[in-house]
């Protein structure tokens, strides 16, 4: 399984999980709860890659 990749606040990132990539390409695509992945980017400008916690309904900076 390959790792989705989206770019945020004007940089590539890697999404763990919480979103499918696209063949090919390997764009995000079905990305869950959007907007919580843009406000934890930017309280996390420094990350590369985020996981989605389901559970809590929540993106995290995982590196």
């Amino acid at each position: 399984m390959t790792s989705a990749k989206a770019e945020l606040l004007g940089k590539v990132v890697f999404l763990l999980n919480g979103a499918k990539a696209q063949k090919g390409t390997g764009k995000a695509v079905d990305v869950q709860a959007p907007e919580k992945l843009l406000e934890t980017a930017r309280k996390n400008p420094d990350a590369v890659a985020f996981g989605y916690v389901s559970v809590s309904d929540c993106w995290v900076a995982a590196a």
